[in-house]
């Protein structure tokens, strides 16, 4: 069983159907509108969807060739990043400032998770290419190609 941590990327941009924080957050800095930040010092691991797809695959190979079984896996980049990081590479990436705000944290949200992928790298050979930077700004760059943005 794989665990995912904040997928992201190309094909991530269906906002009518599941509202998720990269996408809302291009989407609002392209249009000018305001975002609202819960909990300033919040740090998610956020992991590029082509990263996810090469743990997939060798996840696969490891189950078919029965070199793995019966294990609960993390998929993740194994990275922290901060919201605010988000909100200022997008922004960079499309070439216009944000409008942010800060609020203090919601109840019961997660404010800090960073997957440990250490039996990903173990087991699979797991290694995450993409740095949240790059991966952000492909996403960004896809998005405008698709004309999302």
């Amino acid at each position: 069983m794989f665990r995912f941590s904040n997928v992201y990327g190309r094909y991530d941009a269906d906002l009518e159907r599941m509202e998720r924080v990269i996408p809302l957050f291009a989407r609002r800095i392209a249009r000018g509108e305001p975002i609202v930040i819960f909990g300033r010092e919040k740090v998610l691991d956020f992991t590029y969807y082509e990263d996810a797809v090469n743990g997939i695959m060798r996840g696969i190979d490891a189950l078919t060739s029965r070199r793995v079984t019966n294990q609960t896996i993390n998929l993740a980049y194994g990275q922290g990043g901060s919201l605010v990081d988000v909100v200022n590479v997008l922004a960079d990436s499309l070439g216009k400032p944000a409008k942010v705000s800060y609020e203090p944290a919601r109840a019961g949200e997660v404010m800090r998770y960073v997957a440990d992928i250490s039996k990903a790298r173990e087991l699979l050979g797991y290694e995450p290419k993409t740095p949240l930077p790059t991966g952000l700004a492909k996403a960004v760059a896809w998005q405008k190609s698709a004309g999302i943005l």
